[in-house]
């Protein structure tokens, strides 16, 4: 038998706060998903500027937020981009429907975490 020298790779190591945000996505995605699409007439009668189909296009957004969580999760880049993504989405919706700058900027948020979370763990996604 051949003894074969392997090198130990990187411990991947997530970090509190970006496991403590991607837990939370992952909790508060599918609610509001299930909220968008099961009621709403409730939603559409707080903002009336809001569509139907525009909530529905919001509820897909958060269920697609579940996806590119647990990509992040894996260490897949592509769930940050999705992240920055949908949320930059959702920032021009809110402002759309009238929630205003401040409201529609607190939203922006999750992106200033996810990257500060990530910025010093880039290399070891894939």
């Amino acid at each position: 038998m051949v003894a074969v020298d392997v090198e130990p790779t990187e411990s991947k190591k997530r970090g509190f706060w970006l496991t403590a945000f991607l837990v939370l996505m992952l909790v508060a995605n599918p609610f509001t998903a299930f909220t968008y699409f099961s009621n709403p007439e409730a939603i559409i009668k707080v903002y009336p500027s809001l569509s139907e189909g525009l909530l529905y296009f919001m509820g897909i957004l958060a269920v697609l937020n579940v996806v590119f969580a647990i990509a992040i999760w894996t260490w897949k880049k592509v769930g940050i981009y999705g992240i920055y993504g949908s949320m930059a989405l959702a920032f021009l919706i809110n402002l759309y429907i009238g929630i205003g700058i401040v409201g529609s900027l607190t939203g922006l948020i999750g992106v200033v975490i996810i990257y500060f979370t990530t910025k010093n763990r880039w290399q070891l996604f894939t």
